[in-house]
């Protein structure tokens, strides 16, 4: 059991890792009222996010392979993912798009105001 709490806190903290860098990015692109429009935001969700995904979603699911497996290097134990672990990017793929959309909505409205 304690394997897997451990994988759900590591998938929650590279959920709240990549929220928090998009969070961080938009806030940056939101300082150039010219950058915020249709592109922008096709940009964080067809590259910027799938990236980040890559990068913290990959180390977690090294660091939960290696915890499973008991070794002291991250190693992934097969080549293919399990049907767990591509839900789990599916849902956050598709919910932190949807926060993206969301947050582009609201500053355009407010720059349009």
């Amino acid at each position: 059991m304690t394997q897997i709490a451990a994988t759900i806190l590591l998938y929650l903290g590279a959920l709240s890792l990549t929220g928090a860098t998009l969070w961080l990015f938009l806030y940056a692109n939101q300082t150039i009222p010219e950058q915020t429009d249709t592109r922008s935001l096709w940009v964080f969700i067809v590259v910027v996010l799938p990236f980040l995904m890559l990068i913290y979603f990959g180390l977690a699911i090294l660091i939960s392979d290696t915890i499973s497996d008991g070794g002291a290097w991250l190693t992934a134990d097969d080549n293919e993912l399990t049907f767990s672990e591509y839900l789990v990017l599916a849902v956050s793929y598709v919910g932190l798009s949807g926060w993206l959309w969301l947050r582009w909505r609201k500053l355009r409205r407010r720059l349009s105001s």
